[in-house]
């Protein structure tokens, strides 16, 4: 059982919107992990969001370059239109986050680097990793 952490900071979506929807960049990694290695690879992402958020706190600005970010996670489904068909076994996990712009995913993905978990968070991108889209723009959005 995994508990969603409260966010720190209040977010001021009005101000994003009054950007050019064009600037705002998107991380965005979808996870197909076997059911006997999910809290494993959850902890290095709890590990993860923690360092995301010390790093984009309010204290030091960092609503100026993350947006929003949500992790989820899963049972993966048979038939997702049918879940009485059961579970594959595998948990599917994504990890959802929005900037303000390219070059704060580039400032992200140089700083987390740092951190002593990524090694991990690497190899579990590289083993498991389904959908990895980086940079991705928004065509659609609501609220």
């Amino acid at each position: 059982v995994y508990k969603i952490r409260p966010m720190r900071q209040k977010i001021n979506f009005k101000k994003y919107r009054r950007n050019n929807m064009s600037d705002i960049r998107c991380i965005n990694f979808g996870y197909v992990v076997p059911e006997d290695k999910a809290d494993e690879v959850q902890s290095v992402f709890n590990k993860h969001s923690a360092w995301m958020d010390d790093f984009y706190c309010e204290s030091v600005n960092g609503q100026e370059h993350l947006i929003s970010s949500y992790f989820t996670r899963a049972p993966e489904f048979i038939n997702p239109v049918d879940p009485s068909e059961g579970v594959t076994g595998n948990v599917i996990f994504t990890l959802n986050e929005r900037f303000t712009s390219m070059e704060s995913i580039q400032r992200h993905a140089e700083n987390a680097q740092k951190n002593d978990y990524f090694p991990q968070f690497g190899e579990i991108l590289g083993t498991y990793g389904a959908a990895i889209s980086m940079g991705g723009e928004i065509y659609h959005s609501i609220r």
